[in-house]
């Protein structure tokens, strides 16, 4: 199943996220820490699709998401 880049409105803020797998199975949310970004997920997310939804966001000034000012 293909990786999908999305970026969604939050008040303002339109951060960027990575999905994949079907939206009607369970949904597995995965969290980078500092200093990284959701690509640092790239080898895992083919790994879990085949049974997983899988999303995995960037948060606020980091990856391809900005940083609210």
């Amino acid at each position: 199943m293909p990786l999908r880049f999305n970026t969604v409105d939050v008040d303002g803020l339109n951060p960027f996220y990575r999905e994949a797998g079907d939206a009607r199975g369970p949904t597995v949310l995965l969290l980078h820490r500092f200093p990284r970004a959701s690509h640092m997920f790239r080898d895992l997310i083919p790994e879990l699709v085949e049974h997983y939804h899988v999303v995995v966001p960037d948060v606020p000034g980091f990856g391809m998401t900005e940083q609210k000012g």
